[in-house]
């Protein structure tokens, strides 16, 4: 059974939402509703990797399955809506669409699954002449959208010549950068066309780095229900169960938010984490979160050697997938693994539809932990943290 519930309180600069042992269609949401990836990372003991799962990366690439390539172009929105662009990329197959610029500054637009969605000033909004609603983030912004895929939105038809008219005078004429991946449609059996000649982009391949760390690390238990902060009732007077209750879920959260800070420092290849550290507590007090009966010996802290897979580019859901899969059913069941996937900052969403801006932060990932052993569902057991910025819709 899945446990979920928020880790930081409503003013903090970002959102953590955690869900323990989620079912695989949960995980599945997770991965293929976060549109706009441009790193995932993959951390593993490096005797797994090099036993297991060094066949998840080729020598000359990645072993997505898929197309992993995309394409860097400099032109205005209104090329996406060409019919040389329209018809065969966003009515008949699929394209991941977004543009480069500052959230907080600038006109920025997106596509995918055949929606078009626009975080406008309210310069351009009041030009443009479009419908939208305000902004729940800001008074001076506008969002927009439209359904490319509806059989409504054609020449002729009056909501679409708006659009196309303020592509073509209003500040949405403006040429920005924009990134794009097209990938065929589910049930196609064609393959793609050529990208128009006139969008002039530029194609590329995602870049992979494999590194091993040179020292061992320590790895905590990922079961932070099960740690030392177990509350002790007073010999001399009971404890309300509610209390007890408030007092164990405070504890699980601590648990959790050690093993987030955990996986960061893990990512960065901190000392701190280190077996062999010896910093001076006068510079820092960090310690692995540890049992009360920890010691050396216990194979729930064993140390161990860490492999990084670090992938980077423009990264479509399908391609995260697969990579997700292939590392959940060739890991084995005594060892873990953490699977993290960072978003564009200034991206107009972060899961679906929801609206993303940055403010203060624009934090935009998740990171899965996948634990040893199973749920009593039969599903690999993980813990799934959700990341996001305070000025996010996504909750």
């Amino acid at each position: 059974m899945s446990t979920s519930f928020s880790l930081v309180n409503k003013t903090a600069e970002s959102k953590v939402y955690v869900s323990l042992s989620s079912p695989e269609a949960q995980l599945k949401k997770i991965i293929t509703e976060h549109h706009f990836n441009r790193r995932l990372e993959i951390l593993l003991p490096s005797d797994i990797y090099d036993g297991q799962l060094q066949s998840l990366i080729e020598l000359n690439g990645i072993s997505f399955g898929t197309n992993s390539k995309y394409y860097h172009t400099t032109t205005s929105l209104g090329s996406f809506l060409k019919s040389e662009y329209l018809d065969p990329f966003i009515k008949q197959n699929n394209c991941l669409v977004l543009s480069l610029g500052s959230i907080d500054r600038d006109d920025v637009y997106c596509i995918y699954d055949g929606v078009l969605r626009l975080s406008l000033r309210k310069e351009t909004f009041e030009r443009a002449g479009l419908q939208g609603k305000l902004s729940s983030y800001s008074k001076s912004r506008y969002i927009v959208q439209f359904d490319l895929r509806r059989p409504s939105m054609v020449l002729g038809n009056k909501a679409f010549d708006r659009l196309v008219w303020a592509t073509e005078n209003s500040p949405l004429r403006q040429p920005v950068q924009f990134l794009v991946r097209t990938y065929l449609a589910a049930k196609s059996s064609s393959s793609l066309p050529e990208l128009p000649v006139a969008l002039n982009a530029v194609p590329y391949e995602p870049t992979c780095l494999i590194s091993h760390y040179s020292d061992e690390v320590i790895v905590p238990p990922l079961y932070p229900n099960k740690s030392v902060l177990q509350f002790k009732a007073s010999k001399y007077h009971s404890v309300d169960r509610r209390i007890r209750s408030e007092y164990a879920v405070e504890v699980l959260k601590e648990g959790l938010l050690h093993i987030l800070e955990w996986t960061a420092l893990l990512s960065v290849e901190s000392e701190r984490i280190q077996a062999s550290n010896q910093i001076d507590p006068l510079l820092s007090t960090y310690q692995v979160f540890a049992d009360d009966n920890d010691d050396e010996n216990d194979p729930k802290r064993r140390s161990c050697k860490v492999t990084k897979i670090a992938i980077e580019g423009f990264l479509g859901v399908d391609m995260v997938y697969d990579m997700f899969k292939s590392l959940q059913d060739r890991l084995p069941m005594i060892s873990w693994a953490v699977f993290t996937v960072n978003g564009f900052e200034d991206a107009p969403v972060s899961w679906k539809s929801d609206e993303h801006s940055f403010l203060i932060s624009g934090d935009n990932d998740y990171a899965i932990v996948i634990r040893p052993g199973r749920t009593a569902n039969n599903d690999r057991s993980t813990i799934v943290y959700e990341i996001v910025g305070s000025a996010d819709a996504h909750s």
